[in-house]
């Protein structure tokens, strides 16, 4: 025991003499999650929450284009723009604007459409009026090809963007395309003697706000706060990134002390070397759940006063403690392994750095794995770095206890234990190799 007090001691002391490398192990991480989290604020808001200058060309100028007009100019969400500099926007100018970047979004109302989706309508008041027995018919004609409201976007905006827009706009669209057939419907009434409203139209917001769709939270505590936001989902991610980093400080240390010969001394003592070991390995656990509640505190304490929400630690947030020491303990495992089967510090560090790229990559801390394909999915439960992030989410998304987290920390501590037997079996045979 007092040989791993010892090492613990040393590696604190040699850490200290870098102050550089300490802050490096914290400040470093900070800014990463603190630049990430302000970068990625906007992709995950509600698109909703936004307002959108929307340009658009009216060739039409009836009743459909007004009903679209009213609704934009209604909407919480469009700035409507028809005009520039006192003239109506033409379609050529439209796209020349949109191509320049100058907006995102456009649509074009061509010329005929009121018509058609007049005709349109008369076509199913007919066919209503035949089933039920009113008589009367409106006039009707063939629907004529190629008349379809034009939705034009900035070349480089996102598929998630677009989506979000098309669905905003088919609903102004269709409660004016519902508009028209009422009034065709109450005007063939009149035709066949059928009493009518004289406002058939009154309450068509009424009937598209009857039933609708609305998202629901699975926990009451959902319901004053979201989740969904850039600071939940970088700090954590972050954080599990910069803690895996610390196999550059631990496998420097471990290469230069072979070259400068104090690890072949340990050899030479009977039994030190697997205690000395466990002495590195606590005291790299030990900082780098440290670094964890460090990064935590800031996205709890530190993110609200930069305009950012602040990070929810869950039910139970003592549950990060042993998440954060198992992930600890894996990543100063890898690091030690690192540095044992390596021979020089540029092996080590290039290897290491590049490694837990691709791991975090494979892991979700770059992509959510939920977005990979099939095989890659089951190739991301090799990674650490995925069993971390995992059990951090199971926490502070899903409330989970300890007993539900389990699983996912078993597999890191297993993960961190054999590499530490293949370490010390490494340096054993470089000990018998002497």
């Amino acid at each position: 025991m007092r040989k791993i007090i010892a090492t613990v001691i040393k590696e604190w002391i040699l850490l200290r003499r870098d102050p550089g490398g300490l802050m490096l192990l914290l400040i470093m991480p900070a800014i990463l999650i603190i630049v990430m989290a302000m970068v990625q604020d906007a992709p995950f808001k509600d698109y909703q929450q936004l307002k959108f200058e929307l340009l658009l060309a009216d060739n039409d100028n009836g009743a459909l284009s007004k009903e679209i007009k009213d609704g934009l100019r209604n909407s919480k969400n469009f700035i409507l723009i028809d005009s520039i500099d006192n003239q109506p926007l033409t379609e050529y100018h439209l796209k020349s604007l949109l191509h320049n970047g100058t907006y995102k979004v456009g649509i074009v109302i061509p010329k005929g459409a009121t018509a058609e989706i007049v005709n349109s309508a008369n076509a199913v008041a007919n066919n209503l009026s035949e089933k039920l027995g009113l008589g009367g018919k409106l006039p009707t004609r063939d629907p004529r090809k190629g008349i379809d409201i034009a939705l034009y976007f900035d070349p480089v905006s996102k598929p998630t963007f677009r989506t979000s827009i098309k669905f905003a706009l088919d609903k102004f669209i269709t409660y004016a395309s519902s508009k028209t057939l009422v009034e065709r419907i109450t005007k063939l009434s009149k035709l066949s003697g059928e009493e009518a409203a004289e406002e058939p139209n009154e309450d068509m917001s009424k009937l598209f706000r009857g039933i609708g769709i609305r998202e629901a939270e699975l926990n009451p505590r959902d319901a004053n706060m979201s989740h969904i936001n850039s600071v939940q989902h970088n700090v954590p991610a972050w954080a599990i990134f910069g803690m895996f980093f610390i196999i550059i400080p631990i496998a420097g240390h471990i290469i230069r002390e072979r070259e400068e010969g104090s690890a072949l001394r340990i050899m030479l003592i009977p039994g030190a070397q697997k205690l000395v070991s466990v002495g590195k390995i606590s005291f790299y656990t030990l900082v780098c759940t440290a670094q964890f509640i460090v990064m935590f505190a800031i996205g709890y304490w530190a993110m609200p006063l930069i305009g950012l929400q602040s990070i929810y630690l869950g039910k139970d947030p003592l549950v990060l403690l042993p998440v954060a020491l198992a992930i600890g303990f894996a990543a100063t495992s890898y690091g030690y392994f690192v540095g044992t089967v390596f021979k020089t510090t540029n092996q080590a560090l290039s290897f290491g750095a590049i490694s837990i790229v691709i791991l975090s990559a494979m892991g979700g801390i770059w992509v959510p794995v939920e977005l990979l394909s099939p095989a890659m999915q089951k190739v991301s439960l090799l990674s650490p770095l995925h069993w971390a992030l995992d059990a951090v989410h199971q926490v502070i998304l899903r409330d989970k206890s300890y007993r539900e987290v389990f699983p996912d920390l078993a597999a890191l501590w297993l993960f961190g234990f054999v590499l530490w037997c293949l370490s010390i079996f490494r340096n054993t045979a470089r000990q018998q190799s002497i």
